[in-house]
């Protein structure tokens, strides 16, 4: 066969012409060789399983190459030897497992010496280490996979008839060899990004729960009130987050928060937020406006660049029906009475910014069948596939023809089931939709003695 430097205008990559047909009849092995050379190489470049990409090559290399054992050994860059990643005998694969360093052996010289080496006889090679394959192997050709000089690994064929492999084979497959070589190592890459993938998912689903427990489902013991919360993050984890607080007898405090950005940094801010409010409450449960400021001043003192939080914080006195509120920098709350809608107009300053700021606070009046509900910016925000949003008159449509036999959980429903539909099927959402829905009842208790069980 003739060298194939002379045959050397054929690219073998890309959207290259095929081998042209008159080669075939002036020069029929090259012609083959470059046709392999030209599929194999095209081929290997999708194939990102690495046992599919070293099993189609065997085969593709079989066609021109006779071997009776094809193997590949990769470079372990921690344990600095090569090991078996691949073999295959007479169409089957072998559980093949060989560990050789380097300049041991005839794959290991070849890794070590970054040189081809085609042996016509191993016998008389004091270099050759016999693997318990089932064919007595008499020639071997071993051709190093190099990335940039870097060392991949050793593709090796083995024959039972001693002087099996050519110059023509040793050059054929050299050149091959770059093209493994980069195939093994997006291959490589490709797993590495899956099982990071998974990891992260993993990762992900655990905080998720973590993140879900978190939260509370409900409180009880708190006579003449109904109280629900809904919670839909936009990715796994979520910037929004509320909670429910024993304030004292027959008082329940509650807040509904929602941090700038999202994902997981978003989550773990909150999560301080949340921690943080339940160590305050533990040494004194003060009033709102007072408890912002002191939240205020503990994410101040964390530094966290570029962070902060938007919240609404309040109290509930069950045995006068008394609600007091503060609020930094959340939505308006609205309140739902016979009908109208109105919102509490209560501003401040996002907490984490600014530091000693200082908050006011209001306090209503409520009366039953009065309906309260503090929502996070993503419900009204919700968009459709045209970006128009959800926006606060759709809302209030909702809320102004709620009946008196709603529930708070089904006000919520309600109301996370219309911005689903405002939004429709197959669009993601862009932020958290977060909703605390209070609804004050006809109960008559009397007895305001017991702490709000939170749940």
């Amino acid at each position: 066969m003739e060298d194939l430097s002379k045959i050397g205008s054929f690219a073998l990559l890309g959207d290259a012409d095929l081998v042209p047909q008159s080669l075939f009849l002036s020069h029929p092995e090259q012609a083959n060789t470059l046709t392999l050379l030209y599929e194999v190489s095209r081929e290997i470049t999708s194939i990102l399983d690495r046992e599919e990409l070293l099993r189609r090559v065997a085969e593709r290399i079989k066609k021109i190459v006779k071997y009776h054992v094809f193997s590949v050994m990769l470079w372990n860059e921690q344990t600095q030897h090569l090991e078996t990643a691949f073999a295959m005998c007479c169409g089957d694969s072998l559980p093949l497992r060989m560990r050789v360093p380097l300049n041991i052996g005839l794959t290991g010289t070849a890794a070590g010496e970054r040189r081809v080496l085609r042996i016509n006889d191993v016998t008389d090679d004091s270099r050759y280490i016999r693997c318990e394959s089932g064919v007595t192997v008499r020639s071997e050709l071993v051709v190093p996979l190099l990335l940039r000089d870097r060392l991949i690994g050793v593709l090796d064929l083995e024959s039972s008839e001693p002087h099996a492999f050519t110059l023509e084979h040793e050059r054929m497959l050299s050149t091959l060899g770059s093209y493994i070589a980069v195939a093994l190592e997006n291959a490589r890459l490709y797993q590495e990004a899956r099982q990071s993938e998974q990891r992260m998912r993993s990762e992900l689903d655990t905080a998720r729960e973590i993140q879900r427990q978190l939260l509370p489902t409900g409180a009880r013991e708190v006579p003449g009130l109904d109280l629900a919360a809904g919670y839909v993050p936009a990715r796994e984890l979520g910037g929004d987050f509320y909670d429910f607080l024993p304030y004292g007898r027959g008082r329940l405090g509650f807040m509904l928060g929602d941090v700038s950005g999202k994902g997981t940094a978003a989550a773990l801010y909150g999560s301080l937020a949340i921690g943080t409010v339940r160590e305050i409450v533990v040494d004194h449960a003060c009033e709102p406006a007072g408890m912002l400021a002191l939240l205020n001043q503990r994410l101040v003192a964390a530094r966290l660049d570029s962070r902060f939080i938007a919240m609404l914080f309040a109290v509930y006195e069950a045995s006068t029906r008394k609600l007091t509120l503060a609020n930094a920098g959340g939505p308006y709350p609205l309140l739902v009475r016979k009908g109208e809608v109105q919102a509490i107009r209560l501003e401040g300053v996002p907490l984490g910014l600014i530091p000693d700021t200082q908050y006011d606070e209001t306090t209503i009046d409520l009366e039953p069948g009065d309906v309260v509900l503090f929502a996070s910016d993503g419900i009204l925000e919700s968009e459709n596939a045209a970006q128009e949003e959800f926006g606060p008159e759709r809302l209030k449509e909702i809320l102004s023809a709620i009946s008196q036999w709603d529930s708070a959980q089904a006000i919520t429903e309600q109301i996370l089931a219309a911005t689903d539909g405002h939004s429709g099927a197959g669009l993601a959402p862009h932020d958290d939709r977060t909703l605390v829905v209070l609804r004050v009842t006809n109960e008559t208790a009397s007895d305001f003695s017991k702490l709000p069980i939170i749940y």
